[in-house]
Formats: structure tokens, sequence, C-alpha cells
């Protein structure tokens, strides 16, 4: 049977104390990064999923006339387009899992609708004086002009755009010192949608 010699017992013991020492040192390092990693997954999870609320939102928009207008603002019986828009992503936000709560105090939606004119770009927004319109009164827009004609050909004929805007204000999960310290809390997030909007399409006789 092989022995160890004492030399080699007190080098085994040595190293042993040694991987223990280092992996002592090592393991805080690993549980930031790993909680800090888990705290960015709750934030993207949040993020898709205001982008698709906001998305579906301006798809829905997209077959509406943006100059129907009221002052009911229950979101089953209201008529008025804008609100109606806002109202679609809250219903998509609501069905999401798990579910995204906008907060009336800090969060928006934001909706434009836009006429583009072709050679001219973006001629007016509404609803006016503004050119936006918003759920809570807490945001504008932030989709500028300059920003549409850009992603425009030039060549494209008239048309018409409806943008929606959504504001979130992340609140983190996890709730770690050392997170926060690197990352703020609340993170406000900041996404939008921009789709084809026929009743907005510049004409020689434009709707009101």
């Amino acid at each position: 049977m092989k022995r160890f010699s004492p030399f080699r017992r007190r080098k085994a013991q040595h190293n042993r104390g040694q991987s223990m020492l280092e992996f002592a040192l090592v393991l805080p390092v690993l549980l930031i990064l790993l909680s800090g990693l888990v705290e960015i997954g709750f934030l993207l999870v949040d993020y898709l999923a205001l982008e698709d609320a906001t998305r579906n939102a301006a798809r829905f928009a997209s077959d509406g006339y943006y100059y129907v207008r009221d002052n009911d603002t229950d979101c089953t019986t209201t008529r008025d387009f804008f609100r109606q828009t806002a109202c679609d992503a809250l219903m998509e936000l609501s069905q999401e899992r798990p579910t995204i709560t906008l907060d009336a105090n800090s969060d928006d939606i934001v909706v434009s609708a836009v006429a583009i004119l072709q050679g001219s770009g973006v001629i007016k927004r509404f609803p006016q004086p503004n050119g936006w319109w918003s759920y809570y009164h807490h945001f504008g827009s932030q989709v500028t002009d300059e920003q549409i004609n850009n992603a425009l050909d030039p060549n494209a004929p008239n048309t018409g755009m409806v943008v929606v805007e959504t504001y979130y204000h992340y609140h983190q999960k996890l709730k770690l010192p050392w997170i926060e310290a690197f990352l703020p809390d609340p993170i406000l997030l900041h996404v939008y949608a921009v789709m084809p909007l026929v009743s907005a399409e510049p004409t020689p006789t434009p709707a009101p």
C-alpha cells in the first residue's frame, strides 16, 4: 500500500487550504456578478414586454381615425383615437406574465399622429397644439420630426404615421445595495413604435 510522506501530506493540506482561501475570496465577486445578471434579466424581460405592448397598440391604431375625439375617459366605452390607443397598450401590459402596471404618478403613454408630405417630410403632428397626447400628463413625445424624416425614403409618397411611446420606471426586484450602487433605482425605460396611419395622410382636402 502506497503511503504519503509527512512532507507530501503537509503539501496536500496546504494546497487544499490555499484553494479554499481562494474560493472564499472569489465567491463574493461571483455572487455580485450573478445577482447583477439576474437583475438585468428582470429588466430585459420588462423592456421586451413594453416593446410588444407598444408595438401592438400602434398596430391596432393604424386602422383608426386620428380626428375622432371625445371626453370619455372610460377605456371600455371611449371612441377617442388617442385614448383608445393608450388603453390598448394598457390592456396588452395587463396580459403580460408577470403583469406590468404603469404608475399613474410617474409613468405614461404618449400618442402622436403624423402627416408626412412627399419630399418635405413631417409637416404636421396631431393633436394640436403640442403634436402629441399624454395619458397621465407626465411626458411629451421624444420621437422628433428629424428622427422620423431620417427613417423615411425621400421619394416615398404622402403618408401618415402613428407614434406610440411608453414610459415606465423599472424598480429593481432584488434591491441589493451593491447593484443599486451601479444602477439607478428606478430606471426610466422609454420604448416607442411607429406604424402607418392612413387617416393622417396629407390630402387635397385634409381631415379636420
